[in-house]
């Protein structure tokens, strides 16, 4: 497979997790133009490799049978919305989607052992998706993280490191034990495969939408691979004209660290660090800066797209107001609650127009 550094517009020789040269995020060259033929896909297994033609290819694919998740009405004041129901994937979350081609990719290139930092998802993914590539995985996870996600990163058979301290220091700890130990970095937050495996959250979308862009969809933003999964993959739906038009993706954060929602109102072109931070329930967005900032908000732009914030009393009542509807999902997803309710406020939105809410982690787990 070939990676280039966009900024620096040089290859880059894997594994790595950022360019050598000016530190950014490096990406993944696809060796052909991803393309969407329905008939053929209408056949194929219900699962997120159905769109084989716009994947990378592995020798051998390290699945736990990722569904196509339940696309699912509910009504908010009266109004009618959709819930994508990312918490049903084999470990409770999106995750698991970034998670199968990271580890279908080091696999295929002979990783053994790897590290990994994470707040509870990403880390719960991977170290089940390592231990089916064979993989020795070690996690670094702020030791305030959820215990049932602490759990079931054990379960996996992962080693668990809890890190004291706020998310940052998980992955200062993890960079110093890499360069220490000389162990690839195999990283939800940095590794370009794993976006590529997110954006097949946009083709079954579109699918599901009878190949159509909803109007906007809503998710949860803390380093954005969701979003940025959805806008990859409707741009690569685009350019295939499998579809016509690409929805507006909006971002929702927790208003106690939302760097992304100040920056995209102040017009700004990148991401500062969010200025005191306070501890949120929505653990799985507590960042203080995304990786891929100036992605992110072109996307945003691009797309006619928004930021919105909420509070944490939302983020609670989020949680009850979509149990009382049937989804079971951790305050991390329960953000899009309040944050639906503010841009059904704030957006032109026609009769008929169809916004999807992504609920991307499983309440269980919290």
């Amino acid at each position: 497979m070939k990676f280039h550094c966009p900024a620096c517009k040089i290859p880059v020789i894997e594994p790595i997790y950022r360019c050598p040269t000016c530190d950014g995020p490096v990406e993944y060259l696809p060796s052909q133009t991803p393309t969407f033929p329905r008939e053929a896909i209408a056949t194929r297994p219900s699962d997120m490799w159905r769109y084989s033609e716009a994947l990378p290819v592995f020798a051998k694919r390290i699945s736990l049978g990722e569904p196509v998740t339940p696309l699912v009405s509910f009504e908010q004041d009266g109004i009618e919305a959709w819930a994508k129901c990312e918490y049903l994937m084999p470990t409770g979350s999106y995750k698991d989607r970034g998670a199968a081609l990271l580890a279908s990719y080091l696999g295929d290139i002979g990783i053994r052992e790897a590290v990994e930092d994470s707040s509870g998802n990403a880390g719960a993914a991977l170290a089940a998706y390592a231990i089916r590539a064979d993989i020795r995985l070690k996690v670094f996870c702020p030791a305030t993280a959820s215990p049932g996600k602490l759990a079931q990163i054990r379960l996996y058979g992962a080693e668990l490191v809890p890190v004291e301290g706020p998310r940052p220091r998980a992955t200062e700890a993890l960079l110093t034990y890499a360069a220490q130990h000389k162990v690839p970095y195999a990283s939800h937050l940095w590794h370009p495969l794993f976006i590529e495996g997110v954006k097949t959250l946009a083709f079954e979308l579109a699918e599901q939408n009878n190949w159509q862009a909803p109007a906007a969809i809503l998710c949860p933003v803390g380093a954005g691979s969701i979003l940025l999964g959805l806008y990859r993959g409707f741009r690569d739906l685009l350019a295939a004209d499998a579809i016509s038009s690409m929805p507006r993706l909006v971002a929702i954060q927790a208003a106690h660290i939302s760097p992304l929602h100040r920056a995209f109102h102040e017009g700004a072109c990148t991401v500062a660090p969010a200025k005191d931070p306070q501890p949120t329930l929505a653990e799985g967005i507590a960042l203080p800066k995304p990786v891929r900032d100036v992605e992110l908000l072109s996307a945003l732009r691009e797309s006619g797209g928004d930021v919105l914030a909420v509070s944490e009393e939302d983020i609670k009542k989020g949680i009850t107001e979509l149990g009382r509807r049937g989804f079971c999902v951790e305050p991390t997803s329960a953000v899009i609650w309040e944050g639906l309710r503010q841009y059904r406020q704030k957006a032109d939105l026609r009769p008929g127009d169809r916004v999807v809410s992504v609920l991307s982690g499983h309440g269980l787990k919290a």
